[in-house]
């Protein structure tokens, strides 16, 4: 994820070729539009290794999420990972557990029966299926989420945006934002609705991709977040209990087994002041 569009193609002998720019290309989500991107992601996942790495390399990877409007690339990108998560479940654990610091996390959270939690941003694969408790989740698809997968009895998933969470103030104990606050349109709105459904002291686990300087990306990640900007979002509301970093790889490389990038993710554990 995250380098600039750029047009054209490098010249042969510098072995690079740069990203190609579809900055002009309506962003409409027409169904001919539609039918050509899901099968062309059908045959993008289904490529030998060398052939996908050279089309993420030029920007092809992207197709969805530069043609189509954000909330339809978003959904395109969850019906196809719906089908490939069912079976999965075990592997996006291990996914948590190898690059999000789970079982840190996990020994300082001490997540119980009691435990009222909340995923904010939660999509299909969301991090519920592996916890106790009271669990509910909030995605702007929500409702559209709910018609393409069979979440497992006692998640229940609400349809609204991050940015206007539809619960009482510190209804929760725990919340969590994994890899979802750089999708929303308003991220210090987020942060302030996470901290109003806080309880007093209760905790906030934040997974985000980190950049060193803020860049353009495409229609489904509309922020690039520095760790300077990080922080100024999180401001003095939250004590940091724990920071991590580690190579970023999507959920669906790991499940293909390929390696992680030299990009970074940040994993945070903070505390409701």
């Amino acid at each position: 994820m995250g380098a600039p569009l750029g047009g054209g193609w490098v010249p042969h002998h510098q072995h690079r070729p740069r990203r190609i720019d579809y900055s002009l290309a309506k962003k409409l989500p027409h169904p001919t539009l539609a039918w050509f991107l899901k099968k062309w992601r059908i045959s993008f996942n289904r490529a030998p290794r060398p052939i996908r790495k050279f089309l993420e390399a030029v920007g092809l990877d992207r197709l969805s999420s530069t043609l189509l409007t954000k909330e339809a690339a978003e959904l395109a990108f969850q019906r196809d990972w719906a089908r490939e998560f069912k079976g999965n479940e075990d592997q996006v654990k291990a996914y948590w557990e190898s690059y999000r610091h789970w079982g840190i996390l996990e020994g300082l959270l001490g997540l119980g029966n009691d435990a009222t939690i909340l995923d904010v941003g939660c999509g299909i694969s969301t991090v519920l299926h592996f916890l106790p408790g009271e669990r509910h989740g909030v995605d702007p698809l929500g409702k559209r989420y709910k018609e393409l997968y069979d979440y497992p009895e006692g998640i229940e998933i609400h349809g609204a945006p991050g940015e206007k969470i539809p619960f009482g103030n510190g209804r929760f104990s725990v919340v969590f934002c994994s890899n979802a606050l750089d999708h929303c349109t308003d991220p210090a709105k987020v942060v302030s609705e996470i901290h109003r459904v806080l309880g007093e002291g209760g905790h906030f686990v934040l997974t985000v991709e980190r950049f060193e300087v803020a860049k353009e990306r495409d229609a489904a990640h509309p922020h690039s977040l520095t760790r300077e900007a990080l922080m100024n979002l999180l401001g003095d509301r939250f004590e940091v209990l724990l920071e991590r970093e580690s190579p970023w790889i999507g959920i669906k490389k790991f499940l293909r087994g390929e390696r992680a990038s030299s990009h970074l993710e940040a994993t945070l554990l903070l505390r409701r002041t």
